[in-house]
């Protein structure tokens, strides 16, 4: 992934609250005959280092699932189109012109395929936690019992983190008064993820 200094984010607790927030990933394999690539949920384990998930068994992707073999896992996080018109900085000999924000984590790692119906209940209902916290009426899982005959229709899998790319590209080289003129500008938007896009903006500005 292309990162120009000035959008590259090392911070680990950020990087992982990106993938946990934004957990819906594109996981891309490379196999003989091309390029597999499926969108599905994962949890980061950040204290082991490795991501989890699984995929129905019908999938073809599942099936380039093995032991050793290599995946990229990509985190999209808020992005928006700014405008030039936004920003409060022109220079006459060089015109603003138009980009686009956004955030995104791309992780690379090795698989460990789980066939065990015990450790993809444990992943489901992992999962299935993460996104019920704060429901007013979380799912009931009862026990693997229940739902025993639907395990062999999945496939687990541990990514084994070897690198992460973070970048983070949030008009960080514009002045200030241009990210504050850009932040206000999308606060005032009647989609959520423009004004996500403008929060983490934010909240980048107020780390400095």
């Amino acid at each position: 992934m292309y990162i120009p200094n000035h959008f590259s984010e090392a911070d680990q607790a950020r990087i992982g609250a990106l993938i946990h927030d934004f957990g819906f990933a594109t996981l891309i394999s490379t196999l003989t005959d091309g390029l597999q690539v499926t969108h599905a949920p994962v949890q980061y384990d950040q204290a082991r280092s490795v991501l989890i998930g699984h995929l129905a068994r019908a999938n073809p992707h599942a099936a380039a699932l093995q032991d050793g073999t290599s995946l990229l896992a990509i985190f999209h996080g808020p992005h928006s189109y700014i405008s030039p018109a936004w920003y409060i900085d022109e220079n006459p000999r060089v015109p603003n012109v138009p980009t686009w924000n956004y955030a995104t984590v791309h992780v690379t790692g090795t698989i460990t395929r789980i066939d065990d119906d015990v450790a993809k209940w444990n992943i489901v209902k992992d999962l299935a936690a993460q996104y019920e916290a704060g429901s007013s009426t979380p799912w009931d899982p009862h026990s693997l019992g229940a739902h025993a005959s639907k395990l062999g229709a999945i496939v687990g899998f541990e990514i084994a983190i070897t690198k992460i790319e973070a970048k983070l590209k949030l008009s960080q080289n514009r002045s200030v008064q241009d990210q504050e003129s850009v932040i206000a500008k999308l606060a005032t938007s009647t989609f959520s993820e423009v004004r996500a896009t403008g929060e983490m903006m934010q909240e980048n500005l107020a780390r400095k």
